[in-house]
């Protein structure tokens, strides 16, 4: 059983970055996360956070294909972190996706995409 999962629904801040490390792909962007909480008048406000997400291998060349920037995803993640050179760095792991909406400024999608 797997203990260290989470799920983020929310947008794409940009396009994915592509690039290869060991000879695998990886895919990594910004995902901006909303939340609503209240105010000091007692109203609610929309504050934003943005996480780092990346993929590897399949799932990278499903984000290159199919992912634009601001558009909706649902992610189950794994939270990962290490060490280099002192400094320690995190991100979540893409460990499924659900497509949501197309942006409507959106390029169109790679041929063959599927339909969103």
């Amino acid at each position: 059983m797997e203990l260290n999962k989470c799920i983020f629904i929310g947008k794409t801040k940009t396009a994915p970055q592509i690039s290869t490390k060991d000879g695998r792909k990886q895919a990594y962007m910004k995902f901006t996360l909303k939340d609503r909480v209240p105010g000091a008048n007692g109203q609610y406000v929309d504050t934003f956070m943005d996480i780092d997400i990346f993929a590897e291998d399949k799932k990278a060349d499903l984000f290159e294909k199919y992912v634009v920037g601001d558009q909706e995803l649902t992610i189950e993640c794994k939270y990962i972190n290490w060490v280099a050179d002192g400094v320690v760095g995190h991100a979540f792991k893409v460990l499924n996706v659900s497509f949501g909406f197309k942006p409507r400024n959106a390029q169109p999608a790679a041929q063959g995409a599927p339909p969103l």
